[in-house]
């Protein structure tokens, strides 16, 4: 019995030990945890070129080769395009690995990709809801608290996804043409689940999603101090679905979102979260690009979002890719 104890006792400190390890080398970068991510969205070519370089981070909406990035590529030829987005990840991430990105590229232009649908939510998740399974709320709680717990998820959910969830499997929302409750995005219901006003929450700053702003500034504050001063920076928001009409609206209402606001009604202007991301940058000499306007205009002529999953389509990308086209050659 005192064997098993024993056991029990080294392997309970084992796993400490290599948790305290992990989190401690991921907050630190002691080494590119992201490496992989950066080598299958950018050729070596880019990687070594001696062109100018565009450094682009974001979220899923910039980690696909198929996204917007493809086309700056064949539009900006004069630059080396370096993709170092990473899907699932947010500014809390994207602090600690930008730095070394930022340090070996020296970009002469940094574009950085916000989505309203999470990247708040996932500065602080809602592990206090009633509403979700105890085990994802202490995950919540914990991976608030432990960035590399969320590194470990992410990397599991590379492999999961491929046969369980939104990516992969049976369950494939982005193929289903028709919307429909049932076959959308698991992960965007779950959030839902947490959070019914998630988005109201986001968009006029209520709640815990005020605090979260203002962390969201802090952090991409010290990304902007490792930039040289003569790098011209671009902030690009990329809309909610539901910002764009009645019918996305509805949609999401029917998914579990609860507002009191028909914000899908409202120019971006009159929105609190813009009118700080527009202030920030006004302040810190950065280009805003807000693409809700052409994003609308898009969709009047042809849907430019899945219709069971949040992300754009091909044509959806290639009106943020023509935004930032766009922008750049103006200077």
């Amino acid at each position: 019995m005192r064997r098993v104890y024993n056991f029990f006792i080294v392997l309970t400190i084992t796993i400490l030990l290599f948790f305290l390890s992990l989190e401690l080398a991921y907050r630190y970068q002691w080494i590119d945890f992201y490496q992989s991510e950066l080598t299958a969205l950018n050729t070596k070519e880019d990687l070594l070129s001696n062109k100018k370089k565009i450094l682009i981070c974001g979220d899923s909406f910039s980690a696909d080769p198929s996204a917007y990035v493809k086309t700056l590529r064949e539009s900006l030829t004069n630059y080396a395009v370096i993709n170092c987005a990473v899907s699932g990840t947010g500014i809390r991430q994207h602090e600690l690995y930008l730095n070394n990105r930022i340090g070996t590229h020296n970009p002469d232009i940094f574009i950085y990709q916000f989505y309203v649908g999470n990247d708040l939510f996932d500065i602080t998740h809602p592990h206090n809801s009633k509403d979700i399974s105890l085990l994802r709320r202490f995950y919540w709680w914990l991976s608030d608290r432990m960035l590399s717990l969320g590194f470990l998820n992410f990397k599991m959910a590379v492999m999961r996804y491929n046969f369980f969830d939104d990516s992969g499997g049976s369950y494939k929302p982005r193929v289903h043409e028709e919307f429909s409750v049932e076959k959308y995005s698991k992960r965007e219901k779950l959030n839902y689940v947490a959070d019914p006003y998630l988005l109201e929450n986001t968009l006029f700053l209520k709640g815990q999603r005020k605090t979260d702003y203002e962390t969201f500034e802090y952090k991409f504050d010290e990304i902007i101090k490792s930039l040289k001063d003569s790098t011209r920076k671009y902030l690009i928001i990329i809309p909610h679905q539901s910002q764009l009409s009645e019918l996305y609206f509805n949609r999401h209402n029917k998914l579990g979102v609860l507002s009191s606001i028909p914000y899908y009604q409202y120019e971006t202007e009159k929105i609190p979260l813009y009118q700080k991301l527009e202030s920030y940058c006004k302040q810190n000499h950065i280009t805003i690009i807000d693409p809700v306007k052409e994003f609308r205009h898009a969709e009047t002529l042809e849907q430019i979002y899945f219709s069971n999953d949040p992300h754009l389509k091909e044509n959806g990308q290639y009106v943020v890719a023509k935004l930032l086209i766009d922008e750049i050659n103006k200077q």
